[in-house]
């Protein structure tokens, strides 16, 4: 008894070894940048490719990234572990910081043999819903889109209003939007819509559309305005019992405590490009307390969708993925199926990417 106490204090008095098959084999040896841009949503955006002393490789995107910040990411990343992917968010240029999550974690899952989801402590769930954004100005338009991305697999759709043409519309506007509604809607009652504004309404009218169509029961009302006031906000989820979403632009955690503490959110929009896979997952467990959801989105490539799909996987309060398209990721009846393989599971061609290498 008193020598096995003996060994656990000695064990616990020495300092905790370094695994050379985690640390040092994961060390970071290059760092590759692409420029791409989104065939669906036309969005620029950059591909990171970081490579490690053991040969493994992880891709991860991020937004487009100025000269400088390309230049300062490789000494700032070489010589340091993939595993360290959170350390590696203060080493980076800010903009840099969501590629890097994701491929430090594709790392990271390729050398456990794992998928990320299974590394983050998941699943949490088998599939992920989806939803795609409507494309088209006109309510013809927009019907024969929602018949396109049905046959794609999508059943949730993000119905944009009606641009208004001046600040303070009144009952016109509300007029023209529900007949779009109505219109879209008839395409297939069966679907799901989110009424989406893009943050271009006043207050008053967004409270007005929010008060005539919830009884059309949309998911819920997509950055109905800026988050620039409370109170504005506080205006709109007064007045009706419409869900609201926000979170598409903002940066800061503390924007969307704010946002929280004063429920005035509902569901939670962070964009995968800004924050990353572990940044959305910090969001989640905040918003997780307040009983909100979140729904992700971005806007990039099939690296990005997989990661999304990884982190849905990883956070019990994941509600619904927005992507610019399906590419080659399964959807159907409505869901993605979670990505296979180990890392996010995406194979890259790296012939046709090379011919977009910026660094």
């Amino acid at each position: 008894m008193r020598v096995a106490k003996q060994r656990l204090q000695m064990a616990m008095a020495r300092p905790s070894a370094v695994n050379p098959d985690t640390d040092d084999a994961l060390a970071i040896t290059e760092v590759r940048a692409y420029s791409r841009q989104s065939a669906a949503s036309g969005r620029t955006y950059t591909v990171l490719k970081l490579r490690t002393k053991s040969g493994l490789s992880g891709f991860g995107e991020c937004g487009s990234l100025a000269e400088p910040e390309l230049k300062s990411l490789s000494s700032a990343l070489v010589g340091r572990p993939a595993s360290a992917f959170e350390v590696l968010n203060g080493a980076v240029p800010e903009g840099a910081r969501a590629a890097v999550n994701m491929a430090a974690l594709d790392i990271l899952g390729k050398a456990t043999k794992a998928p990320v989801y299974r590394v983050l402590g998941g699943p949490t769930r088998n599939k992920a819903r989806g939803l795609i954004r409507l494309k088209g100005t006109s309510d013809e338009e927009l019907q024969g889109e929602v018949r396109k991305q049905l046959e794609t697999g999508f059943r949730a759709f993000l119905l944009p209003v009606p641009k208004p043409a001046a600040r303070n519309q009144g009952s016109a506007f509300v007029r023209a939007a529900e007949a779009r509604w109505k219109a879209v809607r008839s395409a297939d009652a069966s679907v799901d819509f989110v009424l989406e504004a893009a943050d271009q309404l006043t207050p008053g009218d967004a409270a007005t559309l929010a008060t005539e169509l919830e009884r059309m029961h949309p998911l819920w009302f997509d950055e109905p305005c800026k988050v620039s006031n409370l109170n504005a906000i506080r205006k709109i989820a007064a007045e009706s019992v419409m869900p609201l979403g926000f979170g598409r632009e903002i940066t800061e955690a503390g924007t969307y405590q704010d946002l929280l503490r004063n429920g005035l959110v509902d569901v939670l929009r962070p964009d995968l490009l800004t924050h990353g896979i572990t940044g959305i997952r910090r969001l989640a467990a905040m918003s997780e307390t307040y009983y909100v959801a979140v729904a992700p989105q971005h806007d990039g490539g099939e690296i990005s969708t997989a990661a999304a799909l990884h982190l849905a996987a990883s956070i019990p309060n994941f509600f619904i993925l927005q992507t610019p398209g399906a590419g080659r990721a399964v959807i159907k009846d409505g869901f993605f199926e979670l990505p296979k393989g180990d890392g996010l599971g995406v194979e890259v061609n790296e012939t046709e990417l090379e011919r977009s290498r910026i660094a």
